[in-house]
């Protein structure tokens, strides 16, 4: 039965992440300071790991003038022509056939309120929803789009066999517009461990649902938005109200996509005589099947689109070893930002400050650190600042497609999305080893710098499903995410609790997560160099 799941389609990307992340085991299991070869140069150029210019790069890519980021955008190729220069600087040589750029050919899709209809028919009357205010919505694969059909409640949308989960059974769904809720399952007394408990896994992502959806041949999807999400509908408008990118020439999925406030689906529901937390107990049940609603959805996307020419941005560290240098650490930072949108208090550019400006900025302050080695590792070192990130990990995915190094010579990939702006810490997360003996190993390095590695304290909002780092490790390839901690040396834990929360709740994908003199930079350090302590012992031993 276990050879039987693990290479069902829909299981076979859980079981390669776990693969990946075992696989990084013989990558790095045997590394440790203790094994660090004698007469490393470490410790200078760990030194030299530096406050002032992860501000210089922050500054900059974060700034005004560059609009956000949006890929295709001149303020994106702004940003990557400084990226380059920086790896020109460096004396990092081009990734791929004399090139620094990587292209990643995309699609952008625009589908103004003013010319989307969305009516839901319930109970003999018609209940209007309202572009933005009660819904938003996108068409991946057409311009024009009418879909009219049933609405059927799906529970939360997940076939996790492995799980014993089946929110479809026999239920045929084709053609339907399925309702679904976010996330999965809670664990419940009798179930304690029931979806990996508390910690959210891929099943309860959203870009899983929509994907699950496609495969049963829905027409569409609609996600209820609620606490529940992780984030509020402000987020949902700003990532997902405006331009849409996907990949050009992708294969067609769903008709259309989106989310639905669940204030509005409480009214929609009680039209059709039906209840919202009746049907959500009823999902949270093993025996779910899906429920036909009665309603009836009619929706119309008038939209437009463009061509857009994006590029990852690589520079190449060559292995110094005749049999090891065709062999690679590959370190990612996706540079793509949400460009300019609604504005919010008057601003409307997303700067992007510490998301991901301030990842991309460290990375350029670990490949300067790699640059500054007396000898070059022995295995090749990769940077690669990704684009389209917030589009769905597509400038990570395109990368995987058409990689510098095959994927079976990239022995790790480290990523880092966010570099902390708020001083020293105590702690460090890693993320992609909570359930491998690569752990130890990595709690080594941590300790070498000071620092005590400690789980996610927030696995409820699955990050590293949401980061190129899970792109690498559905494709096989061993992939952490090197986080910064919370616990703030000289903080109490209700102030360092409180930049946190004032960051998810007050700046994330907003136009106030721009930079600010008063950053504190250090703790980007202490991250920086985690991270290039990590890579570097992947690429030695």
């Amino acid at each position: 039965m276990r050879r039987m799941l693990r290479h069902h389609p829909r299981t076979r990307v859980f079981f390669l992440f776990r693969q990946a992340i075992l696989a990084g085991m013989a990558a790095l299991a045997i590394v440790s300071p203790a094994s660090a070869r004698q007469g490393e140069p470490v410790p200078d150029v760990l030194a030299s790991v530096d406050a002032d210019a992860i501000e210089a790069h922050l500054r900059f890519l974060s700034h005004d003038l560059l609009g956000g980021r949006a890929p295709g955008t001149r303020g994106d190729r702004l940003a990557i022509l400084y990226v380059e220069s920086e790896f020109r600087r460096m004396g990092l040589q081009p990734a791929l056939h004399g090139s620094y750029l990587l292209p990643v050919p995309l699609v952008a899709r625009r589908f103004p309120a003013a010319t989307t209809l969305v009516e839901f028919f319930a109970g003999g009357r018609e209940v209007s929803a309202r572009p933005g205010d009660d819904v938003v919505l996108w068409a991946p694969a057409a311009d024009t789009v009418d879909v009219f059909g049933e609405v059927v409640f799906a529970g939360f949308g997940i076939y996790a066999p492995e799980y014993g989960w089946d929110d479809f059974g026999q239920t045929d769904v084709r053609g339907k517009i399925l309702l679904v809720l976010p996330n999965e399952p809670p664990p419940t007394p009798d179930a304690p461990t029931r979806f990996d408990g508390r910690a959210l896994t891929y099943y309860g992502r959203w870009t899983y649902k929509v994907e699950e959806a496609a495969r049963r041949g829905a027409a569409g999807v609609l996600i209820m938005h609620s606490r529940d999400a992780g984030y509020p509908w402000s987020v949902v408008l700003s990532t997902w109200g405006g331009e849409q990118l996907h990949p050009r020439n992708a294969p067609a999925t769903l008709q259309v996509e989106g989310w639905v406030t669940a204030e509005y689906v409480d009214g929609l529901l009680a039209a059709a005589g039906l209840d919202r937390q009746e049907l959500i107990r009823r999902a949270l049940g093993q025996d779910f099947q899906p429920i036909h609603t009665g309603i009836r959805a009619d929706i119309q996307l008038r939209g437009r689109s463009r061509l857009v020419d994006a590029y990852n941005t690589a520079g190449l560290l060559p292995g110094s070893d005749p049999d090891l240098r065709d062999e690679a650490v590959v370190y990612t930072a996706h540079l793509d930002g949400l460009g300019t949108g609604a504005p919010v208090a008057g601003d409307s550019i997303y700067n992007g400050a510490y998301d991901n400006a301030s990842g991309v900025a460290a990375m350029l302050e670990i490949a300067d650190a790699f640059t500054r080695l007396e000898r070059r590792p022995d295995r090749s070192i990769l940077f690669v600042a990704t684009t389209a990130e917030e589009a769905g990990l597509l400038g990570a995915r395109e990368y995987l497609r058409a990689p510098v190094f095959p994927l079976d010579r990239t022995v790790l990939a480290i990523n880092l999305d966010g570099a902390n702006l708020w001083g020293e810490t105590d702690d460090a997360v890693v993320l992609g080893i909570e359930r491998s003996p690569l752990r130890a190993a990595v709690e080594d390095a941590a300790r070498a710098l000071g620092l005590r590695l400690v789980p996610d304290r927030a696995p409820e909002l699955g990050r590293l499903f949401r980061s190129d780092a899970f792109a690498f490790a559905s494709a096989g390839v061993p992939a952490l995410q090197v986080e910064h901690g919370v616990e703030f040396r000289g903080r109490s834990l209700a102030w360092s609790a409180g930049v946190v929360r004032q960051y998810a709740d007050s700046d994330y994908h907003r136009p106030s997560d721009e930079y600010h003199p008063g950053f504190d930079l250090s703790g980007a350090v202490q991250q920086a160099k985690l991270a290039f302590l990590i890579g570097f012992r992947a690429a030695q031993e």
